[in-house]
């Protein structure tokens, strides 16, 4: 997120109005409490907490040192989140794994604020399924391969959707490790975005009904040779899709100067941030 450095405008009215008391209101959003977590499936979770404020390019919120951080599951305690350095970070992370179609709940006592809390459940990726998944070679200049599947919903809802492919690779240590192609829609009516770009990952546009299948393609300008590829499928509750897709209209329209103001969704209560539930599941492309 990028904001105007106030800085040198305060230095400037500093230095220049001696005998006259200044106001300056500042936004609500200042700080104020943020929790983030997306908690995926079978995983533990890394609570992030921070002080909004505004800030320049490449800054990052400051951290809260220390807040009482708690973790519910189906509204019945489960555990106090203990703090713990991650790449020079702080993070609450919890002991448990959390579990599909179940509803975690994370609240943060953080002095001199109310209660902050958010919750979401888990989503069953169970209840999609993948078929037809395919892989085209090409050597014309619009594209080098060709991605196809189709993807169903087993469910009784509505469900959102992210969508990477991604190949194996391996690092000099001989570690194999899963890259995302940049990839680009051949039918952008079902995808959020533009069609011309490239992106590592894409989102549905719309909820996919229940029972419905749905038919999607994605070229790709880079074809890394016979190595195993795969379709990975992030099934994300409403919470959590409303969230990821405001994030990447944010990245999409930072640049331009004639893009609107973009709300990042929030379901964090006396803060802002997010708690929001996801799973994932990667699907081989068969060889031919």
């Amino acid at each position: 997120m990028k904001a105007l450095n106030l800085v040198p405008v305060l230095a400037v009215l500093l230095f220049t109005s001696c005998e006259k008391k200044l106001t300056i209101n500042l936004p609500a959003d200042m700080d104020r409490p943020v929790l983030n977590v997306l908690m995926n499936e079978n995983s533990p979770l890394k609570v992030r907490l921070s002080l909004s404020g505004r800030l320049s390019s490449g800054q990052s919120f400051k951290e809260v040192d220390y807040a009482e951080t708690t973790l519910y599951e189906n509204d019945t305690f489960k555990e106090l989140l203990k703090p713990k350095i991650i790449d020079g970070k702080t993070y609450y992370v919890s002991n448990s794994l959390v579990l599909k179609d179940k509803r975690y709940k994370v609240t943060t006592a953080l002095p001199g604020f109310k209660l902050i809390e958010g919750s979401d459940v888990i989503p069953d990726i169970t209840k999609i399924e993948i078929n037809n998944q395919t892989v085209t070679e090409s050597s014309s200049d619009s594209y080098k391969l060709k991605f196809n599947f189709l993807l169903k919903n087993l469910s009784k809802e509505k469900q959102y959707y992210r969508f990477r492919v991604l190949y194996e690779d391996k690092e000099k240590t001989g570690t194999v490790i899963k890259t995302p192609f940049f990839i680009r829609p051949v039918n952008t009516t079902d995808l959020f975005g533009s069609g011309n770009s490239e992106k590592r990952a894409w989102f549905a546009e719309k909820a996919q009904p229940a029972g419905e299948t749905i038919f999607y393609s994605f070229t790709a300008d880079f074809n890394p040779g016979p190595k195993k590829m795969y379709i990975e499928v992030t099934l994300l509750t409403e919470t959590s899709y409303k969230y990821l897709k405001s994030v990447s209209k944010a990245d999409d329209s930072e640049d331009s100067p004639f893009s609107e103001k973009v709300i990042i969704h929030s379901n964090v209560q006396n803060g802002l941030g997010i708690v929001g539930g996801l799973s994932y599941k990667e699907f081989l492309i068969p060889a031919k």
